[in-house]
């Protein structure tokens, strides 16, 4: 007797245990690449909430537990190659990967395999949709064309999506709304597209142009992560506060971020709006203070406000009067080699550019009138390409072709360059002021095309 009671409470006790057996909260992703270079792999959510660096074995497969997943899409990265992947709790996702054809060859088994060869699939299609729908393409084409053309690609992808009846209805839920933004994001662009390729710079849609945004949530949280979400949302802000941030007195990304925050109501999509701007134009704002405290005291995302605070932990030596970062013989057009310790007793006006970079090139017209204009003052002119070492060849032709002036100096490691990093400049143009003795005017220097640059050298009396 005392036997049975002691199996019974096994059994009972056993029964209890299996019936508050937590859910799964984990996803397993595992696989194999062929032709393996590196070490690791890593995996991450847009959100910046979770990551992860999957080690690869000896035998080039790899195997991580994902746990505390939350559903959603997720970047799978090895080197300079990104994909896409669609994870949720309880899949278990295997990857057959050839590095020499990496979006060619990408192929799921197992649980959640379905998901994620759609996503596949997808990006090669879009791969071969993306060169049709290029801003010359569509630029080309008259309002009527256009808009029956983006209705059409719309259409397709919608009819392409349902043919997937499979698909888990998260995952179906986010493509819907990536077809749709992504269709939004092309109506907005329309007007500029035809701009550019028409050279009218007046070219305006007409009154019978579809009312593309009327419909449209700018306060979707579960689209936080879909890229086309996001990216129209940007597009909406930058246009809603385009007169204040035209305002040559005010400083754009402090203004831009302080807009943000009044005006968007979702936190989660405030956050996100907020992070997007600052990766950037934390190292554009000639108001950093203000900037960074606007930026913490108006997100709540933990990871986002450290990686902000490092940024700004950098930048804040580049404040005026500190002593400026280097650059040390770097090679002259006309000849030699060129430092900034050469150029001490003058200012030195830097503008950091690129043959390839178009807004780098329409600001050219605008440095020759400033260039002549204060030719003879106290005052040098420095232009430093951050070409690649294989345009080498195409900087020299457009420094003689464009009959440039001043100090022409092509950095020796473009991106990489010691002064470029120590600038912690992340795009182009950019443009630097420093003093007689090499210490920081603004690193953050007015564009040759704005009034602001004339009113800082007349209030140095340059």
């Amino acid at each position: 007797m005392k036997k049975l009671v002691l199996v019974l409470f096994v059994i009972t006790l056993f029964s209890c245990s299996k019936e508050e057996k937590k859910p799964v909260d984990f996803a397993i992703f595992s696989g194999k690449i062929e032709n393996l270079t590196g070490e690791k792999i890593s995996v991450w959510s847009s959100n910046r909430n979770f990551s992860d660096d999957i080690v690869i074995n000896n035998d080039s497969t790899f195997l991580d537990t994902i746990k505390n997943l939350e559903p959603g899409l997720y970047t799978f990265e090895y080197g300079k190659e990104r994909s896409k992947i669609y994870l949720k709790p309880g899949y278990n996702l295997i990857l057959s990967l050839d590095l020499k054809q990496f979006d060619e060859s990408i192929k799921y088994s197992g649980e959640g395999s379905y998901d994620n060869n759609y996503l596949a699939q997808k990006f090669l299609k879009e791969e071969d949709l993306n060169k049709f729908l290029s801003y010359r393409n569509l630029g080309s084409l008259d309002e009527a064309d256009f808009v029956q053309k983006m209705d059409s690609v719309k259409n397709l992808q919608l009819i392409n999506l349902e043919e997937h009846k499979e698909l888990d209805p998260s995952l179906k839920a986010l493509e819907e709304g990536d077809i749709l933004y992504g269709w939004a994001n092309k109506m907005h662009d329309y007007e500029a597209y035809k701009r550019y390729i028409s050279k009218n710079d007046k070219f305006k849609v007409s009154e019978n142009y579809p009312d593309f945004s009327k419909n449209l949530n700018f306060e979707d949280e579960s689209l936080v992560d879909v890229s086309n979400y996001k990216m129209y949302l940007q597009k909406y802000y930058n246009q809603k506060f385009s007169e204040e941030l035209k305002n040559e007195e005010v400083d754009r990304q402090t203004t831009y971020i302080n807009l943000i925050s009044k005006n968007v109501k979702s936190q989660e999509i405030k956050n996100t709006l907020l992070y997007a701007d600052a990766v950037y134009g934390i190292s554009y704002t000639g108001e950093l203070q203000k900037y960074y405290d606007l930026f913490m005291a108006n997100s709540t995302d933990e990871e986002n406000k450290k990686d902000i605070t490092e940024k700004y932990n950098k930048l804040i030596k580049l404040s005026k009067g500190n002593v400026s970062p280097k650059f040390v013989d770097y090679e002259n057009y006309k000849g030699g080699t060129t430092s900034l310790d050469d150029l001490k007793g003058k200012y030195v006006y830097v503008d950091v550019w690129a043959t390839w970079c178009g807004p780098c090139k329409r600001e050219i017209p605008y440095l020759k009138e400033i260039t002549k204009k204060y030719d003879g003052k106290n005052i040098t002119f420095v232009s430093m390409s951050i070409d690649k070492k294989e345009a080498y060849d195409a900087w020299r032709k457009m420094v003689g072709d464009e009959k440039l002036e001043g100090v022409q100096l092509f950095a020796p490691n473009d991106w990489k360059s010691d002064f470029v990093t120590d600038y912690g400049i992340m795009g182009i143009p950019r443009f630097i002021l420093i003093d007689p003795e090499g210490n920081i005017v603004n690193a953050n220097a007015p564009r040759p095309s704005s009034k602001g640059l004339i009113k800082l050298l007349t209030d140095l009396k340059v």
